[in-house]
């Protein structure tokens, strides 16, 4: 075995990244999928499409395995061979509003949110298909499968096999969070039929190998069968890539979003409103996750309103860091979701003069944003005391971690190319199903707080407490 192709199916584009057998990354290419139909829409053939022109960036490399990871909480309706019969849904659509409101009381009493580890809520899976049969019952009928992960859509497409993981099924509202299997009862409540469900696999299963058409169309040598291993639903193989992958550790995503993680037994699984639930990969654990709606999107939108190069600002960063401004940022540009729900609170600047500059405003909005992480992280690791991995895009600045580690007073371990830490817990997972047993150790960069910084950091973290007060109040009117 020498090279392991992961496919991460993205939002907005698929990422090609080939692995040696010892975790080295040594090729990549990536495709975008043009424009939807709609908002929150795809069009299934676009993740194909996009597979097929990623995988061109990484010839003459011969592919030996390849495992699948992307997003999740979609529905994607496909006929037998793989051809959709409908757009997909996308995660973030919110047509299932109304079933839920609905079913509501039928899932309250067959106590849904004991089954499920997490409340029914309206962007789950489950929703969205009530929608599609109520609203386009043909269409319903003549789908074959009903995917929930974008990943499951390629792995069909791959081997001819339906299969999902426990990651991915958590986010349908239909899987028995213990049991890792579909929930009979909840199945029968919402009317969904078993039989167009895809079978809920151990992320580490084979699956299957790469059809001879397949892999003629995407380009792909199979003179030796190329095996193609689950994966799972990319915030659990983020997890894992961030080498949070023991009871107790926590990890930090800045992608676009982001999200706090922590590691536990699955040992309580009632619903908690503090913590949303996912499987984790392996056995016996599971992800509690508090989600930050505007993290590196907080950043993108201030350095397009100040127009400011890619390549200043790491430097306007650190010429900021060096006298820090007396200015709250709070980075509720979508509201917020934990660790209090509020969709009506907004952003603010607190403490702004005439004397702030560009980088000023730039190095409070990425402390805010900190500030945002830093309340999560009260409720995700009370005690104080677990290891913090740091990944996503905004983990690759020279200046935002250190940042980061003064603000929480906590050393923070940031993996190699923590940019590609989705693609990096896929390759993990295949390789443990591989036996590539010289597979990379993390070889972590770790960036403490700055003791003199101490003072400072309290401080900020009291005013930016008590302006999202005045800021939620402002809200309700």
């Amino acid at each position: 075995m020498r090279h392991v192709l992961v496919l991460d199916v993205g939002t907005s584009a698929l990422k090609a990244v080939l692995f040696d057998a010892a975790g080295n990354a040594v090729a990549g290419g990536d495709a975008g999928y043009g424009a939807p139909s709609r908002p929150h829409r795809q069009h299934v053939h676009a993740w194909w499409a996009a597979a097929r022109r990623a995988i061109t960036e990484i010839r003459p490399h011969r592919v030996d395995a390849i495992v699948l990871t992307g997003t999740m909480e979609n529905l994607i309706a496909v006929d037998r061979e793989g051809r959709p019969v409908h757009d997909a849904i996308l995660y973030s659509d919110p047509c299932g509003a109304a079933a839920l409101r609905s079913l509501g009381p039928a899932l309250a009493a067959h106590d849904a949110g004991a089954i499920l580890g997490n409340p029914p809520e309206p962007l789950m899976t489950a929703f969205k298909l009530r929608w599609l049969m109520e609203h386009e019952p043909d269409t319903a009928a003549r789908a074959r499968w009903f995917l929930p992960g974008a990943k499951d859509a390629l792995a069909l497409h791959l081997t001819g096999r339906a299969v999902t993981d426990p990651v991915t099924a958590t986010t349908t509202g239909l899987m028995d969070l213990r049991r890792r299997q579909w929930s009979e009862s909840l199945l029968a409540v919402l009317g969904i039929p078993a039989g167009k469900l895809p079978e809920i696999l151990p992320a580490g299963a084979l699956i299957g190998t790469v059809a001879m058409a397949a892999a003629a169309d995407l380009g792909l040598d199979v003179s030796t069968p190329i095996p193609v291993i689950n994966g799972c639903g990319d915030a659990g193989a983020t997890t894992v890539g961030s080498w949070c992958r023991g009871d107790g550790d926590v990890s930090i995503y800045l992608g676009t979003s982001g999200w706090v993680a922590r590691v536990v037994p699955d040992h309580d699984l009632s619903p908690s409103p503090s913590v949303y639930r996912l499987a984790h990969p392996s056995d016996g654990l599971i992800i509690e996750v508090t989600p930050i709606l505007s993290a590196g999107a907080a950043g993108n939108w201030v350095r397009e309103m100040l127009a400011m190069p890619a390549a200043a600002r790491d430097a306007l960063l650190a010429e900021a860091d060096a006298v820090p401004p007396d200015l709250v940022f709070l980075p509720y540009l979508s509201g917020e979701r934990f660790p209090f729900l509020d969709t009506h609170v907004r952003a603010a600047f607190v403490g702004l003069d005439a004397t702030h500059g560009r980088r000023d405003l730039y190095y409070a909005v990425l402390e805010g944003v900190g500030f945002a992480i830093l309340a999560n992280l009260a409720v995700i690791d009370p005690g104080k005391d677990a290891k913090i991995c740091l990944a996503g895009g905004g983990a690759t600045s020279a200046v935002w971690p250190q940042m980061l580690a003064d603000l929480f007073g906590r050393r923070l371990s940031i993996p190699r190319d923590p940019g590609d830490a989705t693609a990096m817990g896929a390759f993990l997972i295949a390789a443990e199903a591989l036996g590539l047993d010289g597979a990379i150790a993390s070889d972590a960069q770790i960036v403490s707080p700055r003791p003199d910084r101490r003072g400072r950091a309290v401080r900020m973290a009291g005013a930016f407490e008590q302006a999202t007060a005045a800021a939620r109040r402002i809200a309700r009117g």
